[in-house]
């Protein structure tokens, strides 16, 4: 293992260096060509004459000299300047960007004007036309033009997390960001995305990959990885054809005979693999983000419907689709109501004091056996803050639960000690959630959970809460 793991990681650096050495290739060409374009640009943009030049190259890049070429060439050059800007000059850099490019309202209005005078109703198409087409802002045009290079859609993604960072301290960046996730949601439409199985036989860089995106269960070694890409473990991941390297957003699954209760039983390498084709249940154990710039475009609901399409199709004895997840936002809920929400406790006819609640989940991290009186309070101020928390909109206030919630699963049962890691301590005293898929009542319980705000539960679940 030790022998093939220094291979991988061999092939892992020098396809990352061919990687990035392309990357500034189709993005920029030799420098020397960038430099004689943006001139003596400062890496700060530190004073007013750098940033005449910026905007006098933005201009170019709405208005080039010399057509489509020229074009493609300055928008190439203007992204190597980005990418080359310090910290200081990026923010510089969206902040001209946001500012000096906006829609020209002197326009907007006099065409407003001239659509409301119109009483040819064969003009009115035409007015409709002109107005939809002035009132795009010239940013928003710039940054469709990176689209078009090879590499864009990636700069793109990438420098909207510089921009989210920004937002809140600068306001003015607030509607670029929005022109930004506007433009990823049309280029990141689930229509234009393809699903691919990643097995052990993938390349070395895109396992690589895997383990640096997981971001539920860490992987700790490439015989983790292994291990989860076996027989009877799946990962499934969408990629866009224009970032074909590059897995948007993954789904690891287990192939197994009951609804797993343990994540240290589920990835435990000592366990022997089952055979795939007689297993009843698919259990999906972590879903990963990869990329910070698509933060708000969802696509994991549909990634899990088209895995469970797809499992539907090969595995016949599949009957149960179900997931093992966290409860990530449990713990802090806790530490912040306890103290200020006195009649919790009382509500729920807990005995315990908030002050030996916290003490008790602290002793979990060296002790992970407790008395059973702790156990039955956390899993029923677990259960609470699963069926009753909700967020200011009426939702289930843990993310993890919303979003399975919203995409129709039902809670099925609470997990005590499923993930005794030092995270799953932290995060929910080790407590694991299965949230059910019944294909027949997804739509239904989609539409109350959505609609009416009601979840759905097991009796096994509410039964927690009438517990003494």
């Amino acid at each position: 293992m030790i022998k093939e793991s220094l291979v991988k990681t061999d092939v892992v650096k020098v396809e990352d260096k061919k990687a990035v050495k392309s990357f500034f290739k189709i993005l920029g060409g030799v420098a020397d060509a960038v430099r004689s374009w943006v001139g003596n640009i400062g890496q700060d943009l530190s004073n007013s004459r750098d940033i005449d030049s910026l905007v006098l190259k933005m201009n170019e890049c709405l208005n080039p000299k010399g057509g489509e070429v020229s074009a493609r060439k300055n928008t190439v050059s203007l992204g190597n300047l980005y990418l080359s800007l310090s910290e200081e000059g990026k923010i510089k850099f969206l902040q001209t960007l946001a500012e000096k490019f906006n829609p020209d309202k002197t326009e907007i209005d006099e065409k407003i004007r001239g659509y409301q005078k119109n009483q040819n109703p064969e003009l009115s198409y035409k007015f409709e036309q002109d107005l939809i087409k002035i009132l795009e802002s010239p940013r928003s045009k710039i940054l469709k033009q990176f689209i078009s290079l090879p590499e864009g859609l990636k700069f793109i993604i990438d420098m909207r997390p510089d921009v989210l960072k920004l937002k809140s301290k600068y306001k003015e960046l607030n509607r670029l960001e929005s022109e930004l996730k506007s433009i990823l949601h049309s280029w990141v439409d689930v229509d234009l995305l393809d699903l691919h199985q990643i097995t052990w036989d993938s390349p070395a860089s895109l396992l690589e990959k895997l383990i640096k995106y997981e971001a539920v269960h860490k992987i700790s070694s490439w015989g983790d990885l292994k291990n989860r890409l076996d027989s009877d473990r799946l990962c499934f991941a969408f990629f866009h054809y224009k970032i074909p390297s590059e897995p948007l957003i993954f789904v690891e699954v287990a192939l197994m005979n009951e609804i797993a209760n343990s994540i240290q039983h589920l990835l435990d390498e000592s366990v022997p693999s089952s055979d795939p084709s007689s297993t009843s249940t698919a259990i999906f154990y972590s879903i990963s983000n990869t990329q910070a710039g698509l933060s708000g475009i969802s696509l994991g609901n549909f990634l899990i419907k088209k895995v469970v399409e797809k499992l539907s199709q090969e595995f016949k004895s599949i009957k149960v689709y179900a997931t093992l997840s966290p409860v990530p936002g449990f713990i802090k809920w806790l530490k912040e109501n306890l103290n200020q929400d006195i009649a919790l406790l009382g509500k729920l006819d807990i005995k315990q004091s908030g002050a030996e609640i916290l003490e008790s989940i602290d002793q979990l991290k060296t002790n992970v056996e407790c008395e059973s009186g702790v156990k039955q309070c956390l899993l029923k101020l677990c259960t609470y803050y699963l069926l009753k928390v909700n967020s200011s909109n009426g939702n289930a206030y843990d993310p993890v639960a919303h979003f399975h919630l919203s995409n129709g699963a039902s809670i099925k049962q609470l997990n005590w000690m499923a993930d005794t890691s030092e995270r799953g301590i932290d995060q929910s005293a080790g407590i694991m959630v299965n949230y059910l898929y019944e294909l027949p009542k997804i739509d239904n319980n989609h539409e109350n959970y959505m609609v009416n705000k009601v979840i759905s539960h097991s009796k096994q679940v509410s039964s927690i809460l009438k517990s003494k």
